[in-house]
């Protein structure tokens, strides 16, 4: 049984680059937590730089990303000199327990002054996470796989029209057409629909 595996998109759509943010204060300190979609591992890099030149005052810039490179799922994350522990552990544990990914979560720590100890802090992390994370909603990421055949250009406007109802789900996409004596249809599919979509126009392909 294939093991699918999830990411968070926003609720609603708006001009911000993250998916979601929220802060929470817990005596006198903030810890500011930012949710972003990424696909890949230079975008997570790219996203923590630039969060620690917007906040060159904070103690601390926490972070956990994990992106998904050829079926692979990768982790990174750094508590960026908390205590062992207390930054990204129940984090990354909230991550495997929901099968979580393509996400990059960055929670900035403006300190109070006060010490809060291993326990307050850990719980203070992921408090900042659950509630950027809830203000968010889980989509499942599923496994596109390529597909080529080719028909005849009298069987074009009915193969096409299979294609257009497939490709407003998001079933398929990246589609790309040669005409030669011959059309030759290449495009991208999700596995869990392949045979379906291939019952619908098997009798239209030339084999």
């Amino acid at each position: 049984m294939n093991k699918y595996y999830y990411t968070l998109i926003k609720k609603e759509n708006n001009e911000n680059t993250y998916l979601s943010t929220y802060t929470y204060e817990e005596k006198k300190s903030k810890f500011i937590c930012y949710i972003y979609s990424i696909s890949n591992e230079q975008e997570a890099i790219s996203l923590i730089e630039q969060t620690k030149k917007s906040n060159k005052q904070a103690r601390h810039v926490v972070y956990i990303y994990s992106y998904k490179e050829n079926n692979n799922v990768n982790i990174r994350f750094s508590d960026n000199g908390e205590p062992q522990g207390t930054g990204t552990k129940a984090i990354y544990e909230n991550l495997q327990k929901d099968n979580l990914t393509n996400i990059c979560v960055i929670i900035v720590r403006y300190f109070g002054g006060i010490l809060l100890g291993a326990g307050p802090l850990l719980r203070a992390y992921f408090k900042a996470y659950k509630e950027a994370k809830d203000k968010c909603v889980i989509d499942k990421i599923y496994n596109y796989t390529n597909l080529k055949f080719i028909i005849k250009y009298s069987n074009y406007d009915i193969v096409n029209s299979v294609i257009n109802e497939y490709k407003q789900n998001n079933v398929i996409k990246n589609i790309s057409s040669n005409f030669n004596d011959n059309i030759e249809i290449s495009l991208d599919i999700r596995e869990d629909e392949l045979n379906d979509f291939k019952n619908k126009i098997f009798k239209y392909i030339i084999t």
